[in-house]
């Protein structure tokens, strides 16, 4: 999408934070007309982690800022889904992953990270998108605003966004306050799977004959699985492991057989898929934040954006879905007339748009995850009879059909009262 050319100011923009949060923001405000610079510690790019997902409400802000084809370049299109219980049962064509009602205006793809970084980062070169990597910000003045680094250098703009991650040092600095992630007890074992080896003999053929997301719930847990880079299958176990577990940031090797020892009786599919020759796996605890009063300075010149203010559990697989909705909503924003005087409006606009929707999606992800992991009985034989019937069918159509970029220029208008 281009957004229509109109008489504004051009903004300078720093983003503190290089991650798919921070460069996406920056293409939706680059594709806008204005000035952004990217500041990144890291001395390379990488992403930590390996398969993700992409629901419409996020490929749709890809479509917005040109990049969809070259993520589709790497990314995988699921043909189905599927709700299973633990023991293999498939109990619904779930998450709707092909429904052309839901996905035929924008996809529902899954991905490797590196290869989605890669692909938004195709699209910064044309819109002349700075990025400094080895530049860790020591302070930021809020009422400038400005950037000091750790050099001493200082930058100075019209708007910074911190989109540092969970583990945000802008938040900190916002809140004057350490406030760093917390733990609910859930860990990731993740198992990455090459799948040369899996003949049409093998237990797992048809999650490797077609790309599929498919879920298995049972008590205490659920495993999600999906193809990545078209020959490696991403299989996720979110497991509540008690919070007196060891706190680990990023993945770390584990052993296949701690990964087995919590699903002993489920679906031989996933049993099988673990002594497939190369499998490796890692684990890593999950984390997300406290819900905040105000992602805003009360300059109006700074603001929180993705997991720094909103970092949640990937039980809807919507981390980078929502990090993408907030780019979204700026980048439409901004691309309207906003005089230099209104920039603390437009955030305050902006936050408006975006906390109850992170809120209410945060909730339904803790709601989603309650519901994978209930034991066998009374409740668990209502769920599944519940997704027998479809009843998640709107839950979908509410999470996947949202547009950010309409919403945050709908809100613009109705804010100046233009049409």
């Amino acid at each position: 999408m281009t957004y229509k050319s109109q008489s504004r100011p051009v903004f300078s923009v720093l983003v503190v934070g290089c991650g798919l949060s921070g460069l996406a923001s920056a293409l939706a405000l680059a594709q806008a007309g204005h000035h952004v610079t990217v500041f990144e510690r890291s001395d390379k790019l990488q992403e930590i982690g390996a398969g993700i997902q992409l629901s419409p409400n996020a490929t749709r802000q890809l479509q917005h800022w040109g990049v969809l084809e070259e993520v589709l370049k790497y990314a995988d299109r699921p043909e189905a889904g599927t709700f299973r219980s633990y023991r293999g049962n498939v109990l619904s064509q779930s998450p709707p992953v092909s429904d052309q009602e839901l996905v035929s205006e924008a996809p529902y793809l899954v991905i490797h990270r590196a290869d989605l970084l890669r692909a938004l980062l195709s699209g910064t070169g044309k819109h002349g998108i700075e990025i400094k990597l080895g530049s860790e910000v020591k302070e930021i003045d809020f009422n400038k605003p400005s950037l000091r680094l750790s050099t001493g250098e200082v930058y100075e703009a019209d708007l910074i966004l911190g989109a540092d991650g969970e583990r945000s040092r802008c938040r900190g600095s916002l809140l004057g306050r350490a406030d760093p992630p917390y733990s609910p007890g859930d860990v990731v074992y993740r198992i990455s799977v090459p799948t040369k080896d899996i003949t049409e003999d093998h237990r797992a053929w048809d999650l490797k004959r077609r790309s599929s997301v498919n879920f298995w719930m049972g008590s205490g847990g659920h495993v999600v699985s999906y193809l990545i880079q078209h020959d490696m299958l991403n299989i996720v176990l979110v497991y509540a492991d008690g919070a007196s577990g060891k706190v680990m940031y990023g993945p770390q090797r584990a052993d296949l057989e701690e990964f087995r020892s919590k699903i002993s009786d489920w679906d031989p599919v996933l049993h099988e898929l673990i002594n497939v020759e190369g499998s490796v796996c890692t684990k890593w605890t999950l984390f997300q934040i406290h819900e905040l009063a105000q992602w805003r300075h009360e300059s109006g010149r700074f603001v929180l954006i993705g997991d720094a203010a909103h970092a949640i559990l990937p039980c809807l697989a919507q981390g980078a879905a929502q990090a993408f909705e907030d780019a979204g909503v700026l980048g439409a924003i901004f691309s309207e007339p906003v005089g230099r005087d209104q920039i603390p409006d437009a955030l305050r606009v902006f936050e408006e748009v975006r906390r109850p929707r992170a809120s209410d999606v945060r909730h339904r992800t803790l709601d989603q995850k309650a519901m994978f992991a209930l034991a066998d009985g009374p409740d668990q034989e209502g769920r599944d009879a519940k997704l027998r019937a479809g009843a998640d069918r709107d839950l979908f159509r509410w999470l996947w059909e949202y547009d950010a970029a309409e919403s945050g220029r709908e809100a613009w208008k109705a804010f100046t009262g233009t049409t």
